[in-house]
């Protein structure tokens, strides 16, 4: 009886819930759907779009910088430029703007960055300030050449359809709230080869995260080469074709870093090595080939 009564309750609740959302109208899910059309990912701290207006995205649009002899930024500029002119992006649900063809095309946007030289390190300030006016040139300030990737990506996700559209009176001003933001992948136990590496490199910047945890070695198999010494990889990788060379693993790190995502090695020594009879001599040898020392006894405190 009582679960008969348990039942009906729970079924008389459901029909009042569908009923009560039932009773909202059609336009305040059409206004919800506009008000969240354009979003960019991942949210940002500070975003005023108030006109909510747009313009044409010139043909001719520059990415200019004071900083361009820095190679990672001028990558990032040259990518982020070819993206927004070739995507084409198209929305699911379209941004409702105001759109008026008196108002000129945006033809540049300007980047400035106050300390180019800061390294990509946990804790890099990485905030930005994105200003898109209804006339003139786009402006993007950053304290550093990593904040000013983050600027870019929010750039791009303001610029959609065909022919190229772009949300103007903006303002955006963001920094993170995690200063680790990564991804962990393990190819010891499952070797990825290297572009899908640096897919997964491309997708973690498009997300603005900063630091690919790459677990390259483990008791499964030891896939990276080490010129000095060639049987471990040889002797501990699932196969020849199973392997990353120094200049793979140059490569990995290199992408990272145009990308803004610093790559964080972990190869676990000097206590997993199970695929060779010689463990201890490989742990051993893999220890002084990092810290150029064999460990040394701990001294025993005198009283």
């Amino acid at each position: 009886m009582q679960a008969m009564y348990c039942t009906n309750t729970m079924v008389l609740e459901m029909a009042l819930l569908i009923l009560y959302l039932l009773s909202f109208p059609m336009g305040n899910v059409e206004g919800a759907k506009r008000a969240s059309a354009i979003n960019v990912w991942p949210k940002p701290r500070n975003f005023s779009w108030p006109s909510q207006q747009a313009a044409l995205l010139s043909p001719d649009f520059t990415i200019t910088t004071s900083n361009a002899h820095h190679r990672h930024l001028f990558a990032a500029v040259n990518r982020y430029r070819r993206l927004i002119l070739t995507e084409h992006h198209r929305p699911l649900v379209n941004p409702v703007v105001n759109f008026s063809a008196k108002v000129p095309p945006l033809s540049s946007l300007a980047v400035t960055v106050f300390d180019p030289l800061a390294p990509l390190h946990h804790g890099v300030d990485e905030s930005y300030s994105l200003a898109i006016p209804t006339s003139g040139s786009a402006n993007l300030t950053a304290q550093t050449v990593w904040g000013a990737m983050r600027g870019l990506e929010t750039f791009s996700q303001l610029v959609w359809g065909k022919p190229s559209i772009v949300a103007v009176g903006v303002f955006v001003w963001d920094s993170p709230l995690f200063a680790h933001r990564g991804v962990m992948l393990d190819t010891s136990r499952n070797y990825y080869p290297v572009e899908d590496i640096l897919r997964t490199i491309s997708a973690m910047s498009m997300n603005k995260l900063n630091v690919f945890h790459w677990h390259i070695a483990d008791s499964q198999s030891f896939p990276l080469v080490l010129p000095s010494e060639p049987s471990l990889s040889e002797k501990g990788s699932y196969g020849s074709d199973m392997q990353y060379s120094p200049a793979d693993v140059s490569r990995i790190v290199e992408y990272g870093l145009d990308h803004g995502v610093r790559v964080l090695p972990e190869i676990d020594a000097p206590g997993k090595f199970n695929f060779t009879p010689f463990s201890v001599s490989v742990s051993l040898l893999i220890y002084l080939i990092l810290f150029g020392t064999f460990p040394r006894k701990r001294q025993e405190r005198r009283s």
